[in-house]
């Protein structure tokens, strides 16, 4: 886990238990503006505070697993010892063959680790004459090969999304 991200888990998660300790078992009455709020108030603001704040944690956690994930996936086997293909590396080339395929197309690609190899996902705003299907297929079979064969990753799946079909 990077440093950042560690901390800010280590935060988050501290925060959630002292919010949820406060829900629990310390309920001061509390006054706002010479108002004074029921505890029932309180602990339910405090609940919902913990629980946000647990919701972070984890979204920190299953960041972390997906990195892990993407770190193992990207790791090959080279003759005179390991090669290490940095995520952002496969996205840019997973860039410049779509690119190079789809010139007047606006994309994005993002990385997946999944069992056995990596997923991509593309999101793709195609012109309105362009066929669905067939730049759909065009791409999963792009990708899948050239990826395959310029990093040695094995590419298990893509996944085409497109967002909008829009006018030149």
């Amino acid at each position: 886990m990077s440093f950042l991200l560690w901390v800010e888990a280590t935060i988050l998660l501290l925060a959630a238990v002292l919010a949820g300790l406060g829900a629990g078992w310390v309920t001061p009455e509390v006054t706002i503006q010479g108002n004074t709020l029921s505890q029932l108030t309180v602990r339910t603001a405090l609940g919902i505070l913990a629980a946000a704040f647990f919701g972070g944690f984890v979204a920190c956690l299953a960041i972390w697993r997906q990195r892990q994930g993407l770190a193992e996936l990207l790791r090959q086997p080279g003759p005179r010892g390991q090669v290490l293909i940095a995520p952002k590396t496969v996205a840019q080339l997973a860039s410049g063959l779509l690119f190079e395929e789809l010139p007047e197309t606006s994309f994005r690609v993002l990385l997946r680790p999944k069992k056995g190899g990596l997923l991509l996902r593309v999101f793709l705003r195609l012109p309105k004459e362009a066929s669905i299907p067939e730049v759909a297929e065009r791409v999963q079979e792009l990708l899948t090969a050239e990826l395959s064969r310029r990093t040695g990753l094995t590419v298990q799946e893509v996944q085409v999304v497109v967002h909008s079909a829009s006018s030149r």
